[in-house]
């Protein structure tokens, strides 16, 4: 049965109901409805005065409130007589002056003394005061006894006879001369507002209807201080009735009281907790000659209605009610989270519809969770655990290994040259490396089941993606540090094979940082920075192997960071200088070139070497606008000589990988001879092997567009690295510099020597320059000079002074003079030597 049917199936009974019994009684309806308006015009009037008495009332209360809590009230009863009265008082019966002329009904606002003495009385009347002196009357006493703060009542205004209203409220305040906290409140006074109740007065009077109703104002000891059909005058309500009273407050229904009279409808509202209103209609005059039949057709509607509420409740209830009843519990479980309910489904109607759908809407939200909760803590590439996962778990995986007293390992895993093969294959290939390398890592950890957390082992490993190119191994439960170097040499293993990237065989290795709880550190924040740190230093070890943690680490690393920003300072600051090592004519010993030099002019070090930041500057990419600066400088320098007349000589300038890599030095090169309009034959530029190795095809087109514009190009440090004859082919280098490592002991070890005399023959045969570094004896000199090195570099002849000594050099002559005390010079350390 469809919802409409039993729609249709319960109110049919309740029509025909009503219409039998509005046949039976139709008779009575004039009757029935002059009761009831009689009945309904009075409660009205009640509710109407209640409501307005009451409004009176929380008025009267809220502004005592707000008066007693001010803090000018506060001072004006804790201050002294002379303070009270001749400074404070004025501001506060302006204050209270200004609230009774927003409150016509406030017949006056007091501050009386504990005493009931009368301190303080703002009224609107010119009446004389008879409550001057209040401390013995019944009303101060009443208010003095009350155990509650505000005190309400009734009584009788002496000023005027009025029946009035009073409501007050004790001020309790601390002796500021005690502590402002835990001293006892002590009594100060009481603060009072009396409202007339002459408008009250005037309503009733207006209310008087045909009936005669009579209306009552009294307390709830049965005082009626108000009585709309006698003089006024305060008498009592008898016991009887007043029990009758109080039992019935605030009933919309009326109660019947005899008295000698007759007998009343008696209606009770309460204005508060002290004071009531009633209302009295006399009962034969309201029934008049119908009191039995209307209580015979009083008696059957009662009945009637009675009958069909209690039908319609167990249909209702049984049809309706319940099933509607189990779906708000449903929703209010789907509010909570709770996504696992059960519903009744097998009604055929449209609360069935809606059960079922609650069924569909709960597995749908299912799914979808879980399909969320996996986006949230998975990486989408790889699926391994994302960086929140791995958070999460290495917290939880902390406090769990601190509570059993037991150990484990984090590691810090980066693939090595990722950027390259990602730059040079593409994203997309890239992207595929990373999900071939993350299905080694799985295949290889010691359990299989990393990626959930089951019943049976509550830490399992995890293998997790925090981005990029990095990734975590956490091994939850090893016995000892040797655990972690078997895993890490297990995914070692795994990569030997190489990966299969649609054509491209590619390899790839991996560098390690392995830190131990808890030795190593006891926060998650801490052991992943420690592995993170670990993980470099394997890094600077030359990459595809692992390194633990140690303190010393932590140290460097913070030196590193601490150089790091204060390089980024020098850059700001402009802290760094130049200085210019000459290079000499092997033949003539005339200086025929300059070799610029940096120098870190730190305001607290003093001069630094670049040995010891131009490390840090290649990590973290300053070493880019490092070097663009010494460039720029370098030929300002050369130009600015040239315009003193001073003979000049090229100069040479030293590039980083990162700059070349940059594929931007061309346009620098450029625009800085073009600014300052300096002939490129006085520029060299010098890249080592380690550069040329990485160079790509665009690389090399570069490097032959910088030949053509008339700058020479330098290989730097020939025969340190991978030497092959292939770069001299394949690049358009002009001059080979042989490192001092192999002049330095051309003298005394014949390798050396023989290796310096090929370079020199190599180099003239393919018309290439030599020029010889870290020559400090006149032995080397001579030897090379006479195998045909072109040009000497060396603390023999010069070594790296500032511009102001180069420019005096220069000037003077481009000749050197030989040094006076070349053994002298040969005990400069061939560290020193290295520092340039």
């Amino acid at each position: 049965m469809r919802l409409q049917s039993k729609i249709i199936f319960m109110t049919t009974p309740v029509v025909v109901i009503f219409m039998l019994i509005i046949g039976s009684v139709s008779f009575s309806m004039i009757r029935e409805t002059t009761v009831k308006k009689a009945l309904s015009n009075t409660l009205s009037f009640m509710d109407n005065t209640v409501g307005w008495m009451q409004v009176l009332h929380d008025g009267a209360a809220r502004d005592i409130e707000l008066f007693s809590s001010s803090a000018m009230l506060e001072n004006y009863l804790l201050s002294t007589d002379d303070v009270r009265y001749t400074i404070l008082q004025p501001t506060i019966i302006r204050l209270f002056s200004t609230y009774q002329k927003a409150n016509p009904d406030y017949y006056e606002i007091r501050i009386l003394l504990p005493d009931g003495y009368e301190d303080t009385r703002v009224t609107l009347t010119d009446l004389p005061n008879s409550t001057e002196e209040e401390g013995g009357s019944d009303l101060f006493q009443a208010m003095r006894k009350s155990e509650k703060d505000i005190f309400s009542a009734l009584f009788r205004n002496p000023d005027n006879n009025n029946i009035s209203f009073l409501t007050s409220k004790r001020i309790l305040l601390r002796d500021p001369n005690l502590h402002p906290v835990n001293s006892p409140k002590i009594l100060r006074g009481y603060l009072a507002v009396t409202i007339t109740l002459e408008m009250l007065q005037k309503k009733i009077k207006a209310a008087e209807d045909e009936y005669g109703t009579i209306f009552l104002l009294l307390d709830r000891s049965g005082t009626v201080f108000f009585h709309s059909d006698s003089e006024p005058d305060i008498s009592r309500l008898p016991d009887m009735e007043l029990h009758q009273a109080m039992a019935n407050l605030d009933n919309d229904f009326p109660f019947v009281i005899s008295e000698q009279h007759g007998s009343f409808l008696v209606f009770t509202r309460q204005i508060n907790d002290a004071l009531l209103l009633i209302a009295k209609i006399p009962e034969q005059k309201l029934y008049a000659s119908s009191y039995r039949l209307g209580f015979a057709i009083a008696i059957i509607t009662i009945c009637a209605i009675v009958i069909i509420s209690l039908l319609l409740f167990f249909l209702g209830r049984r049809i309706i009610i319940n099933p509607v009843t189990q779906l708000r519990n449903a929703a209010v479980d789907f509010g909570h989270g709770n996504l696992d309910i059960v519903i009744d489904t097998k009604a055929n109607d449209e609360i069935g519809d809606l059960a079922r759908s609650f069924i569909d809407m709960s597995n749908n939200l299912r799914e979808s969770n879980e399909q969320i909760r996996r986006l949230a803590y998975h990486d989408f590439l790889t699926g391994l655990p994302n960086r929140v996962m791995f958070h999460d778990y290495l917290a939880r995986l902390l406090e769990t290994a601190r509570r059993q007293q037991r150990i484990f390992a984090l590691m810090f895993i980066d693939l090595d040259n990722f950027k390259r093969i990602n730059d040079t294959l593409g994203h997309n290939l890239g992207d595929e490396l990373l999900k071939q390398v993350a299905v080694r890592f799985k295949e290889n950890m010691r359990k299989a089941d990393f990626l959930a957390v089951s019943h049976l082992d509550k830490d399992p490993d995890m293998v997790a993606r925090l981005g990029g190119d990095e990734f975590t191994v956490l091994l939850t439960n090893i016995k000892d540090h040797n655990d972690a170097a078997i895993v890490a040499r297990r995914l070692f293993a795994s990569l030997l094979e190489p990966f299969s990237l649609n054509a491209h065989r590619v390899f790839i290795t991996i560098s390690i940082g392995i830190t131990i709880f808890p030795s190593d550190a006891e926060t998650p924040e801490e052991m992943l920075k420690n592995a993170d740190i670990a993980m470099y230093h394997a890094k600077e070890k030359g990459k595809n192997n692992f390194q633990y943690y140690c303190e010393s680490m932590n140290s460097a690393a913070l030196e590193r960071l601490t150089m790091e920003g204060e390089l980024r300072r020098a850059i700001e600051d402009n802290e760094f200088v130049l200085h210019y090592q000459p290079q000499v004519n092997a033949q003539t010993s005339e200086i025929n070139g300059l070799e610029a030099l940096i120098r870190w002019q730190h305001p607290e070090k003093g001069l630094i070497m670049p040995s010891a930041f131009i490390p840090v500057a290649e990590e973290s990419g300053l070493i880019v606008p490092i070097g663009s600066w010494v460039m720029k400088s370098a030929v300002c320098q050369i130009r600015e000589w040239q315009q003193k007349d001073v003979p000049v000589v090229p100069v040479s300038v030293n590039l980083s990988s990162p700059q070349f890599q940059s594929k931007e030095i061309y346009t620098i090169i450029t625009s800085i001879l073009e600014d300052t309009s300096l002939p490129s034959s006085y520029l060299k530029v010098e890249l080592t092997e380690s550069i040329l190795l990485k160079a790509e095809e665009e690389a090399i087109m570069m490097l032959h567009a910088i030949k053509e514009t008339g700058v020479e190009i330098c290989l730097d440090d020939f025969g340190m690295g991978y030497s092959s004859l292939n770069y001299l082919k394949r690049f358009p280098i002009n001059v080979l510099k042989i490192d001092r490592s192999f002049v330095m002991n051309i003298t005394t070890d014949s390798k050396d020597a023989e290796i310096c005399s090929a370079i020199i023959a190599l180099a003239k045969c393919l018309h290439l320059s030599v020029v010889a570094e870290g020559v400090e004896k006149k032995e080397q000199f001579y030897f090379l000079r006479d195998k045909g090195c072109d040009a000497i570099q060396g603390y023999y002849f010069h070594k790296p002074m500032p511009a102001g000594n180069i420019e005096k050099l220069l000037t003077a002559g481009k000749t050197a003079a030989k040094p006076a005390a070349a053994s002298g010079l040969t005990a400069i350390s061939a560290s020193a030597n290295n520092e340039a």
